[in-house]
C-alpha cells in the first residue's frame, strides 16, 4: 500500500495551527495571570470592606455602652450601676480586624485602638468608686475622666475606619487599572498574532506553495497523459518564475528529441 504523504499545503496550514496554538497558550496564561492578580485584589478589597464593618461594629458598641453611663449619670436617681462593656467583645471585634488587614497603616491604627480601650476600660472601672459617691462626684468623673478617654478611643476608632476605607478606594484603583493594563497587551498581542499567522498563510499560499503546485499538476500531466507543459503564473517570486521557465523548456527539449 502506498505512503501517502502530507502535501506542502498541508505541512505549512500544520505549522501555522502550531503557531496558532502557542499564541493561544500564551494568551491562555495571560488571562489565568490576570485572573489570579484579580482575585488577589478582590479579597483584599473583601478584606478591607470587613475591617469597614469591624470598625463601625465597635464603634457602636462602645457608643451605645458610653450611652448608657451618661444616660445614668444624667438621671436624677441613681439606679443600678450600668454593666461594663463586654471586652470579650470588642476583642473579638478587635481580632476580625487584625485578620483583615491589607495595609500597615490599618495595624498601626489598630494598636492605637486598642491602647485606648485599654485606657477606657481601667477608667471605667472606677465606676465602683464614684458611683454611690453623690450626683456631683459622678458628673466630674464623668466629663473630667471618662469622656476624654473615650473621646480618644471613639477618634482611634473613626480613624482605622477612614484607614480602611482609603486601603479600600485604593485597591479598587488598582485592580480597575491592573484590569486594563493587563488585558490590553493581551488582546493586542492575540490579534496580531492572529493576523500574522492569516497574512502568512495568505501570502505564503499565492506566491509559493500554489505556484509549487501547479508546476507539479503540470508536469504529472505532462508525464503520464503526453500534455504539454504550459503553466503559467503572474505572481510568484522570481526564483518561482525562473524555475518554471527552466521547466518549460526542458519538456519542450525533452518532446522535441522524443520526435
Amino acid at each position: 500500500m502506498k505512503k501517502i504523504n502530507p502535501g506542502i499545503r498541508s505541512k505549512v496550514m500544520l505549522a501555522s495551527v502550531v503557531i496558532g496554538f502557542m499564541l493561544f497558550l500564551s494568551g491562555l496564561m495571560a488571562f489565568f495571570e490576570f485572573w489570579r492578580m484579580n482575585r488577589y485584589v478582590s479579597e483584599m478589597i473583601s478584606n478591607n470592606i470587613s475591617s469597614v464593618n469591624a470598625s463601625r461594629n465597635l464603634l457602636n458598641a462602645c457608643d451605645a455602652y458610653h450611652g448608657v453611663i451618661s444616660y445614668s449619670i444624667s438621671s436624677d436617681q441613681t439606679g443600678e450601676i450600668p454593666s461594663r462593656l463586654s471586652s470579650g467583645m470588642f476583642e473579638s471585634g478587635l481580632d476580625d480586624i487584625y485578620s483583615t488587614f491589607t495595609t500597615g497603616k490599618e495595624r498601626v491604627m489598630a494598636d492605637s485602638v486598642r491602647y485606648a480601650y485599654s485606657a477606657y476600660m481601667q477608667v471605667a472601672m472606677e465606676i465602683q468608686d464614684v458611683w454611690y459617691q453623690g450626683m456631683e462626684l459622678r458628673k466630674n468623673w464623668y466629663f473630667d475622666r471618662l469622656q476624654t478617654v473615650y473621646e480618644k478611643l471613639r477618634g482611634y476608632i473613626q480613624s482605622l475606619a477612614v484607614v480602611s476605607q482609603n486601603a479600600l478606594t485604593d485597591n479598587y484603583d488598582n485592580l480597575r487599572d491592573s484590569y486594563y493594563r493587563s488585558i490590553m497587551p493581551v488582546i493586542v498581542s492575540i490579534s496580531a498574532g492572529i493576523l500574522l499567522i492569516v497574512l502568512f498563510n495568505y501570502f505564503l499560499n499565492l506566491f509559493l506553495i500554489t505556484p509549487v503546485l501547479k508546476m507539479n499538476r503540470g508536469l504529472r500531466e505532462y508525464r503520464e497523459y503526453g500534455k504539454a507543459y504550459d503553466v503559467t503564473f503572474d505572481y510568484g517570486g522570481d526564483q518561482i518564475q525562473e524555475m518554471n521557465t527552466l521547466v518549460k523548456d526542458i519538456t519542450e527539449e525533452h518532446k522535441a528529441n522524443q520526435r
